[in-house]
């Protein structure tokens, strides 16, 4: 059997890459060539924790309860599916807030990209419940809840700690990159708290939730890779070569979004006429929101960040070239090698804030090289731009080391054994273009639409145009290994003649996915409308409707029909199908 490689890069908007003016990824463009692609991929969330539900899963994001637990309750992840069929797996991808025993699921061998985070884990889930005791609105199952996911971190964190300690080969990649950091003197706290836990939970919770963010368990340090450049030399010599073409950003940046970008002040100014006609917290912080996002694209605000003197604090996660060699070099020596090996490497270079050079390298050579090729694409931005030359520079620096990656598979002879899947979690929300007055929560299906490229598989040059999502993915994988999809997956192989004749878009929105209280956001569309919902799961009127878009004649989803005329049979339709889901889901909770 073929390896199996599977490069998933977070946030890539895939609609943006189609619609630019330039070419901003032509070696992902030329892969296409040998092997196929689908050029209507969609993920069912916009951010990584909802969207990977989909993506490892083979299932809707709100299956079997959502994702409280993460991996928890659903069937079968892809790692388990492949470890199945006789593959060693392999990940980079650890995350470890929420439920982070079951984010390890069909795990063979694992080599950490970032640390252990218990800020994630208040913001993600205990922040939720924290709310409600204050509220008196806690219940004996939110109890139940926290209690399971608390016992799990505790457990898993003290893992961690024990293998940063052991010097594992699981935290070898980024074990030197805190120099402050004393893992035995965390492993110290972290055991405090949990015998203080096992001793009493429910003692504990009602503690964590009325001390909130103030709880002990929150000022143990963190993991911070604030050591990935160990020459600090470099620093300044990132600075020297970088400045020059920071400033032309910055310039382009202010004077072609200001030129060409006519609507760029008009989110704030829009949301701040919904707040004087409902002048509300929600409404206010919109206004901020807004403000944010336009002030932003003029000026780009982190900018300089990127090279301070601090430079390789701007990203927690080694960048995906070090990460490439890191996985090479475990191919090379890895124990069962008699085996094929199934690989997910998960980065975030592009996720915002996104970089555009190898931020924790050390090469000056490469560096140089990087900047060349930044300032070549500055060159060929036309005089009607407008949007991110951050975001987009983004796009062509991982380009180029997606090009590395294959130049590495051909020069370790791994070329024609290697089955390649390059694709994304979910889309972006910050290229600027279309600038919106709201990011990530929302329906805009920028935040969706994900690239998706098999090489090494056969069908050189299929472009596949029908409809597709997120959950096809773990079904394609499989068939392409031996053409056995497991039962329990319900999206289909992209190979095969199943058609979907609309796509769904299900999540909760930002925090702690509470099924029960929080707002659910709903969708339904395919080539022609697009249909947007959003309330609790109990109070989701089927009367409501608060987005509606003709894709056809405003693919950009600039003009919200609902109040206004539009195909009410072709919505109604779609409605349906978001109300049958919303039935599908509340029967799946009880």
């Amino acid at each position: 059997m073929k390896n199996y490689v599977f490069l998933l890069i977070d946030s890539l908007n895939y609609s943006h890459v189609k619609a630019s003016k330039i070419e901003l990824m032509p070696f992902l463009s030329s892969l296409k060539k040998e092997g196929f692609s689908c050029e209507n991929m969609y993920s069912e969330a916009p951010y990584t924790e909802a969207a990977l539900m989909s993506l490892i899963c083979g299932q809707d994001v709100l299956d079997y309860g959502g994702y409280i637990f993460r991996y928890k309750d659903t069937p079968l992840t892809l790692f388990e599916a492949m470890h199945d069929k006789g593959f060693e797996t392999f990940t980079n991808s650890y995350e470890p807030q929420c439920h982070p025993s079951s984010v390890a699921r069909g795990i063979d061998v694992s080599v950490n990209g970032v640390g252990y985070d218990v800020g994630a884990l208040w913001s993600y889930r205990v922040k939720h419940y924290s709310q409600l005791y204050h509220a008196g609105k806690i219940t004996e199952e939110d109890y139940v809840i926290l209690e399971e996911i608390i016992r799990d971190n505790l457990v898993s964190w003290l893992k961690w700690t024990n293998a940063l300690i052991n010097q594992s080969f699981s935290t070898s990649m980024i074990g030197n990159n805190a120099p402050q950091y004393d893992p035995s003197e965390v492993k110290r706290q972290v055991e405090e708290q949990y015998h203080a836990f096992l001793e009493n939970p429910r003692g504990y919770l009602e503690q964590l939730l009325q001390a909130g963010h103030s709880h002990p368990i929150y000022k143990i340090d963190g993991f911070a890779q604030r050591g990935k450049i160990k020459n600090r030399e470099i620093t300044l010599f990132v600075r020297q070569e970088f400045r020059p073409l920071f400033k032309r950003i910055r310039k382009m940046d202010f004077c072609l979004n200001m030129k060409n970008g006519s609507h760029v002040l008009s989110g704030p100014f829009k949301q701040l006429g919904r707040f004087i006609r409902h002048p509300n917290e929600e409404n206010l912080k919109n206004v901020a929101k807004a403000g944010l996002l336009s002030a932003n694209s003029l000026f780009d605000l982190d900018l300089f960040d990127r090279i301070d003197k601090d430079c390789d604090h701007f990203k927690d996660s080694p960048s995906l070239r070090a990460e490439v060699d890191y996985f090479f070099d475990w191919t090379t020596h890895r124990s069962a090698d008699s085996k094929p090996f199934f690989a997910l490497l998960h980065v975030c270079d592009v996720h915002n804030p996104e970089v555009f050079f190898t931020y924790d390298s050390e090469d000056k050579d490469l560096l140089h090289k990087e900047m060349l090729e930044a300032q070549s694409l500055l060159d060929q931005i036309p005089k009607d731009y407008y949007g991110s030359l951050s975001h987009d520079l983004s796009l062509h620096y991982i380009d180029g080391v997606i090009q590395y990656f294959y130049e590495q598979l051909k020069a370790r002879k791994m070329g024609d054994n290697t089955v390649v899947i390059v694709c994304a979690d979910h889309g972006f929300s910050f290229s600027g273009n279309p600038l919106r007055d709201s990011a990530v929560v929302n329906l805009f299906l920028e935040n969706y639409n994900i690239p998706f490229v098999v090489t090494g598989a056969g069908h050189l040059g299929l472009s596949i145009k029908k409809l597709c999502q997120s959950k096809d993915i773990p079904a394609t994988i499989c068939d392409l290994v031996d053409g056995v999809i497991p039962d329990v997956y319900t999206g289909h192989s992209v190979l095969r003649n199943d058609k979907y004749d609309h796509l769904k878009i299900e999540y909760c929105g930002g925090g702690c996915p509470d099924l029960g209280r929080r707002e659910l956001k709903l969708a339904s569309f395919d080539e022609e409308y697009f249909v947007g919902t959003m309330g609790t799961l109990d109070d989701f009127s089927d009367a409501i409707i608060s987005e509606i878009y003709d894709l056809k004649v405003d693919p950009l989803q600039l003009k919200n029909l609902v109040g206004k005329p539009h195909d009410n049979e072709k919505v109604q339709r779609l409605f349906e199908t978001i109300l049958e889901r919303k039935r599908q889901i509340q029967q799946s909770v009880g």
